[in-house]
């Protein structure tokens, strides 16, 4: 990706949050082989509480969905994905003998820069820390569910036994012990990169402007790791783009599907950005003091 466009976005702080740091995750999807490991991991972790039982902070889904629902449509066609049943159909290849396809889209929260879920939250719970990680304050939250409906990626989860919204914090306890999250270092084939996106020094940064690098097996930053990791060559992307958040989650997009089906999951990185991916109502908006 150009120097210019990264930049823009990682190489000063935040201009809306102001944090100085931006914590991401690069993920290499020809390698995923859907084992859930970093499912179960994150699980046993995070969600094994009452009213927790249908969380999943980090899923590892199959695709191809066929075609998306349009914003504020309430359900979805038979050939339409429906983010309400992410596993349905799960397996299913797309496209006749002998050329079909499919790919595993492992999904944490995407931390965004420009987080749909922090201005529709009306009790202002949901804030940016200083590494850039999209946190809800559990004492301050009324589980008025408005963060759930503004999330395109549906990764902000209600709990009815607390009334809360809760999500993915990529394991910020773990960093501050200079420990990666729990599905960086569970995944068995040691597909993720962790760091900083906006330290140009950092291993995450190197790889997404220089894609050469991931070829060859390269050393996580100090104190996050010491294993190997070797990521596929190839173009470094988002997930939907499109939807304007700016993710600070990055994909190698698979290289076995074809090239339009890529564009329809990964759009070219930071390309099309909207100003408002997903609206939020004005009655429920976070207002300024």
């Amino acid at each position: 990706m150009s120097e210019e466009l990264w930049q823009k976005y990682y190489g000063q702080p935040n201009p809306k949050y102001g944090n100085r740091a931006q914590y991401g995750m690069l993920i290499d999807i020809n390698k995923c082989i859907g084992c859930h490991t970093c499912t179960m991991a994150c699980k046993n972790t995070w969600t094994s509480g009452s009213g927790q039982e249908d969380m999943f902070w980090n899923s590892v889904t199959t695709a191809p969905y066929g075609k998306y629902p349009r914003h504020g449509e309430e359900t979805a066609s038979h050939d339409e994905y429906d983010y309400r049943y992410p596993n349905l159909y799960q397996d299913t290849p797309k496209g006749t003998g002998p050329d079909l396809w499919q790919f595993y889209l492992a999904r944490p929260c995407n931390h965004c820069a420009n987080p749909a879920c922090l201005p529709a939250c009306p009790t202002r719970s949901i804030y940016k820390n200083d590494d850039g990680i999209v946190l809800i304050d559990q004492d301050d939250c009324k589980g008025f569910q408005y963060c759930v409906k503004a999330c395109p990626y549906d990764k902000i989860y209600y709990n009815a036994t607390t009334g809360k919204s809760e999500k993915c914090v990529f394991c910020f306890p773990l960093l501050e012990k200079g420990q990666e999250p729990q599905c960086v270092k569970s995944c068995t084939g040691k597909i993720r990169i962790f760091g900083n996106l906006m330290d140009p020094e950092s291993t995450i940064s190197k790889m997404i402007r220089d894609p050469s690098l991931g070829v060859q097996p390269y050393d996580p930053e100090v104190g996050l790791g010491a294993t190997h990791r070797t990521i596929s060559e190839g173009e470094r992307r988002q997930y939907r783009p499109d939807f304007g958040t700016i993710p600070s989650v990055w994909y190698v997009p698979p290289r076995n599907i074809p090239p339009e089906e890529v564009e329809k999951y990964f759009g070219y990185a930071m390309q099309g950005l909207i100003q408002e991916p997903n609206p939020v109502p004005e009655e429920v908006k976070m207002k300024d003091l």
